[in-house]
């Protein structure tokens, strides 16, 4: 199978994987509220963000496994790759002892937090199996580098759909049947050792030349890896901050009840950048390859060429919360949480930047000049905080909006771009041109779509929703095939498709 062809099924599988996650999601929390009640679904929910905690343990490392694995790859080096592989492995073998003596230090603190005598001993033993389980999912992070670089990304995607399921159909089955939050607990533990077991073979299956020794084992390496590991940790812990900070602001400035209005439309614009990232995010590995060979002119041609697919799926995804947004909010929650569609307005128009500078993120990653983007972060959550503390006392949340949206069109509009080409050394203006022609062919049938629906439709259901959304999509996005690619692009575009009939439409 072609890289092309690869990546195309690899983006359709994961995009399918999304919206399954976000669907078994929907329909499971309002299930488990209700068979486990409040008290313990909310014991869960707090153990569950443990976990999460646990994973910034990473510390970034497995950006940087798959960086030196791609990059040996590329240069043909199977010794290469399993140096950085076994070196991880050394490391996050450490990592996950020191995650299990706090698991159990936590578990049996845990117990101080709980007046029942009854519930201690249960809270203890959720807070061990869970951490536990994050535990054992710590080694496996080494051979993040082998799917990635190999592309095996629609295997890997079919296999946490596949465990998705699994998972959702044996939590209905077993707690529909009175088992408790325990089973839930254990569960999670199984699902998640036979998602290991399987990517692990998965692995073993695109690189079967890998390798489990002590001699691969490198310090150097190691170092190498820390290096290049730090500034993903820093972006992280940047997106941590950015993405909470605003709760904090509104609850201690407004109130505790304010923030469901905000969280409604930041959820929404959340769920949207996770599709959209899913379909293109998958071009380290290539982006590695490239700077390895030396090859910079077809990096440069990728870059654009890809921008160009973000930039148009950016503008109709935007504009599909645009138009569609305030009648799903009021469908899912109700009128009275009409604010939350300006707070989803005003946050998409900045993180739909991210999608569009997707390519040049992706890129700074794969040519190891990623500091630039983790300094960029770093100004920007500073900037969010303090323009929403003084926003939010006089536009309340939509001051928070607003106070995160700003330092967002600020800095990647205009400084990311530009420190990104330098560092690749490609002309910024390259980059500003090739979002002209996708702008100037998808914003006027955008507003067309937009202001017929506005004048002549009435959307009071989800069935009218999701058919206006076709429409829209479905002319923009034949506008966009004519009109915002060049021929070149528009042939290549052409030759991913799997069959001819689909090929001669496009």
């Amino acid at each position: 199978m072609s890289t092309a062809k690869a990546l195309i099924k690899g983006s359709v599988t994961r995009v399918s994987q999304t919206l399954i996650s976000i669907l078994v999601a929907f329909f499971m929390m309002p299930f488990l509220i209700h068979e486990l009640g409040d008290h313990w679904y909310g014991v869960w929910t707090v153990v569950g963000s443990l976990a999460a905690a646990y994973h910034l343990f990473d510390m970034g490392m497995a950006s940087a496994v798959t960086r030196y694995v791609s990059q040996s790859f590329s240069l043909n080096d199977d010794d290469g790759a399993n140096m950085t592989i076994n070196t991880s492995i050394a490391i996050y073998l450490a990592i996950a002892a020191v995650i299990v003596i706090l698991t159990f230090v936590t578990s049996f603190i845990s117990r101080s937090f709980i007046d029942s005598e009854s519930e201690k001993d249960v809270v203890q033993l959720l807070v061990l199996i869970i951490g536990t389980s994050v535990a054992f999912e710590f080694p496996f992070n080494a051979l993040a580098g082998i799917a990635q670089a190999k592309l095996r990304f629609h295997h890997v995607a079919i296999t946490r759909i596949v465990i998705t399921l699994l998972g959702a159909g044996l939590t209905w089955w077993f707690i529909s049947q009175g088992h408790g939050v325990v089973a839930l607990a254990v569960i999670a533990f199984s699902t998640a050792r036979l998602s290991n077991f399987i990517y692990f073979m998965i692995c073993r299956s695109a690189f079967p030349r890998m390798e489990f020794s002590r001699r691969f084992i490198s310090w150097p390496k190691g170092r190498e890896l820390f290096s290049y590991s730090i500034w993903s940790f820093v972006i992280a812990i940047a997106h941590q901050l950015r993405n909470n900070v605003d709760n904090f602001v509104i609850a201690g400035f407004l109130s505790a009840a304010s923030v469901p209005y905000y969280a409604i439309g930041q959820r929404l614009v959340d769920y949207v950048i996770e599709l959209l990232s899913q379909a293109t995010n998958m071009f380290t590995p290539i982006f590695t390859g490239y700077h390895a060979q030396g090859k910079s002119a077809e990096l440069h041609e990728k870059l654009l060429f890809i921008t160009r697919i973000n930039l148009v799926l950016a503008l109709i995804s935007s504009s599909g919360l645009f138009i569609f947004g305030q009648a799903f909010i009021s469908l899912w929650v109700g009128p009275d949480y009409a604010v939350a569609y300006w707070v989803m307005v005003i946050l998409i128009s900045g993180r739909m930047l991210s999608v569009i500078n997707l390519t040049l993120t992706t890129t700074l990653y794969a040519v190891n000049q990623h500091s630039i983007l983790a300094k960029i972060e770093v100004v920007e959550v500073v900037l969010n905080l303090v323009l929403s503390l003084c926003l939010v006392q006089f536009f309340g949340i939509i001051g928070v909006a607003l106070g995160t949206t700003i330092p967002q069109l600020l800095l990647r509009t205009f400084v990311l771009p530009m420190y990104a080409c330098h560092a690749i050394a490609m002309p910024v203006k390259d980059y500003f041109i090739c979002l002209i022609r996708p702008i100037a062919a998808v914003a006027l049938p955008l507003v067309i779509v937009h202001f017929w629906i506005e004048m002549t439709v009435e959307i009071d259901s989800y069935f009218d929703i999701i058919t206006y959304a076709a429409v829209m999509v479905l002319t923009t996005g034949f506008v966009s095939l004519k009109f915002a690619f060049s021929r070149q692009q528009l042939a290549e575009l052409r030759s991913l498709l799997p069959r001819n009939r689909l090929r001669t439409l496009v």
